[in-house]
């Protein structure tokens, strides 16, 4: 079982039909009986401030173990699983960030908690990738706040 949320696109695993938005596209790779995936709902993706962000993203779940077919942002048909592998996810949950165009943005692959997770979903949705890379951006950020 994989935590359901209302932000998840269901009706298309045609990843370049979505960039006709031009939003960015956050892929969470999780899997089922997953304690970690667990921890990322009911943990930081509950709170309203990382919600506000991901809702102006188009959002995909893939259950990183399933056949379940799919376009990725390059085109290519494949599956989840396949999908998962070529793009060397290991761990679940894996969230991949994806520009308008398809590139990989950044990607988290580890247990996330608030800050790190809405520090990543704030640099992608102000396309600060395009100008610096995540490090160097959050170091500005902290800067900035200070």
């Amino acid at each position: 079982r994989i935590t359901a949320r209302e932000f998840f696109v269901t009706e298309s695993y045609d990843l370049p039909s979505l960039r006709k938005n031009n939003k960015p596209t956050a892929v969470f790779f999780e899997q089922g009986n997953c304690h970690a995936c667990d921890l990322l709902h009911s943990g930081p993706l509950s709170v309203d401030m990382s919600i506000e962000e991901i809702e102006k993203m188009n959002v995909i779940q893939l259950n990183m173990w399933a056949d379940t077919p799919l376009i990725t942002p390059k085109g290519e048909k494949t599956t989840a699983r396949e999908w998962a592998r070529s793009l060397d996810v290991f761990y679940a949950p894996s969230i991949i960030f994806f520009d308008s165009e398809g590139t990989e943005i950044i990607r988290l692959d580890s247990v996330t908690y608030f800050y790190r997770l809405w520090g990543v979903l704030d640099y992608v949705n102000q396309q600060a990738y395009k100008h610096t890379d995540y490090q160097k951006w959050r170091l500005q950020q902290r800067k900035i706040s200070q």
